[in-house]
């Protein structure tokens, strides 16, 4: 294929999947799997069309020589006035030229009716599946620098496949470098911007093979990279940049771009102060704790057999991991086949793109929290299983609790420190506020996706079936704020949880309040 046909074919490829974009995919792991599905179609279409082309093209080439070869024979071995006049070849030129060309040739191009099916098929495959766009690379690239600023991932070891020490056989070609470095030039985040920039031009420069147009390429990112100096409030270092570029090639682009910058003040380099909880997020996140003082009284996981009849053949696998407030992991509370059939009834809902409660209790998509969710009620016979083992563990009573919230995690999924009370704004179809969280996780992590406590200097790795349970609600029904929890970034897999959450006004009986207010605990953990 020409460089001219291959831009036409990347134009109209780009205009028909321009026309369906459907929901949101880099949110979530479970999402993205349509996306292969819908590549792999792509795939199968575009090879095939590329054949048929192919082939009518093949078939084009064989009449140009044909009709050429003719044209050469007439020239070379008879005068045209003797070829014209023979009464034969008088017939097959003006034959060829009212029905050959038009049926064979340009109506055949005109058409293109394999351009026309192959157009059909990728929109019916949109409408269906649905495509990425603009904003779903910011989003995946976006989760990207999320995982290098939370696990302290270095942009040359991430474009070499590295992560925490482990290779995975992905690395980055200088290209794709140099679009994460554009996009987040875009975005605004100028420093890792100027990074990826970095890579890229070192990995161009050092590339075995060589590259078409490379000075080009070379130009087009330090004039991106003078834009990211300039912006970090470095223009001698961006004009320095620039002047590279123009030495060679004054009537470069670059000249208006400096011209541009000159026009204005640069950057100040002001650093976003991170929240206060940040520090202790990253740090539990990449597993480490803050030394602590001894209790004497070392945490040790047991069986428990009382907690309810249930129990009794089959004791709970209970590992304690904070006392006050008690936070425990019940490992082995579903099986795969379990799991398996939650996701058979999470596949029938529509997922959607996880929220968080804003002002007056309304509900907005925000980076904070990157995943994808829905709803199950407790109607199906997996589901009915889980209502009855919450109970029996927690010992509330389920008649006010919400619907289990299954929810999945894409590149770089996460869930910021927030607590799971709402202590104002409460919905008022709630009969009380979450006095108790229960977590199963559905799926093991390869890297990533912790569960935190910021104020309680707790990480929980995901444990496949285990179930995660807290009471949210001190005893006076007043809001714990050491429950402050956050789900990590999810580096390398696919995390998948199910929350349910008991409400406190069913349970006046099964946790009564004390004689004195139990508040007073979370008074110093108040920010």
């Amino acid at each position: 294929m020409s460089l001219r046909n291959g831009l036409f074919f990347g134009i109209f490829l780009y205009t028909i999947l321009s026309v369906a974009v459907k929901g949101e995919f880099y949110s979530s792991v479970d999402s993205m799997q349509d996306l292969s599905q819908v590549e792999q179609e792509l795939l199968n279409a575009t090879r095939s069309y590329l054949e048929t082309q192919q082939n009518q093209l093949n078939f084009y080439r064989r009449y140009v020589e044909q009709i050429k070869r003719e044209h050469e024979w007439a020239m070379g071995q008879l005068k045209l006035d003797d070829y014209l006049g023979h009464p034969l070849h008088a017939f097959r030129l003006i034959k060829r030229l009212v029905q050959d060309w038009d049926a064979l040739v340009f109506e055949s191009i005109l058409e293109n009716k394999p351009r026309e099916d192959f157009r059909e098929f990728v929109e019916v495959l949109g409408r269906d599946l649905g495509y990425p766009d603009q904003t779903e690379l910011q989003g995946a690239i976006k989760g990207l620098a999320r995982l290098q600023k939370v696990y302290n991932l270095t942009t040359s070891d991430l474009a070499d496949g590295v992560i925490n020490g482990i290779g995975y056989d992905s690395e980055l070609h200088w290209r794709e470098c140099y679009e994460i470095g554009v996009q987040l030039f875009d975005l605004g985040d100028y420093e890792r911007s100027l990074e990826w920039l970095q890579v890229a031009f070192v990995l161009l420069r050092n590339s075995p093979l060589e590259e078409k147009d490379e000075n080009k390429y070379l130009s087009d990112i330090r004039e991106y990279a003078a834009m990211a100096n300039f912006e970090l409030g470095n223009p001698k270092r961006g004009a320095r940049l620039l002047n590279q570029i123009l030495e060679p090639e004054p009537k470069h682009s670059a000249e208006q771009t400096r011209k541009y910058l000159e026009s204005r003040e640069p950057g100040k380099n002001i650093q976003e102060k991170n929240p206060s909880w940040f520090s202790n997020y990253t740090r539990l996140c990449q597993g480490r704790r803050l030394p602590e003082e001894s209790s004497g009284n070392p945490l040790k996981c047991y069986l428990d057999g009382k907690r309810h009849a249930y129990f009794i053949l089959a004791p709970l696998q209970v590992e304690p991991v904070h006392l006050d407030p008690e936070i425990n992991i019940y490992h082995g509370m579903l099986s795969s086949q379990q799991i398996l059939s939650v996701f058979i009834e999470a596949d029938k809902e529509e997922m959607v793109r996880s929220a968080v409660a804003g002002e007056g209790g309304k509900r907005t998509v925000r980076d904070l929290r990157v995943s994808q969710q829905t709803w199950l009620d407790y109607k199906a016979p997996v589901m009915k299983y889980i209502s009855h083992v919450i109970q029996f563990v927690s010992g509330f009573d389920i008649a006010g609790a919400e619907f289990m919230q299954v929810a999945n995690y894409g590149v770089g999924g996460q869930y910021e420190p927030h607590p799971d009370y709402f202590e104002v704004n409460l919905p008022t179809q709630f009969k009380g506020d979450r006095i108790s969280t229960s977590m199963f996780y559905l799926s093991d992590v390869e890297q990533g996706g912790y569960t935190v406590f910021t104020k309680l200097n707790v990480f929980l790795p995901p444990v496949k079936g285990a179930l995660v349970m807290w009471h949210n609600l001190h005893r006076s029904l007043d809001v714990d704020v050491r429950t402050l929890h956050a789900g990590c970034p999810v580096i390398v897999g696919s995390k998948r949880i199910g929350n349910i959450w008991m409400h406190s006004g069913y349970q006046e009986f099964r946790r009564p309040c004390n004689l004195t207010s139990d508040s007073y605990k979370s008074v110093a953990y108040r920010d």
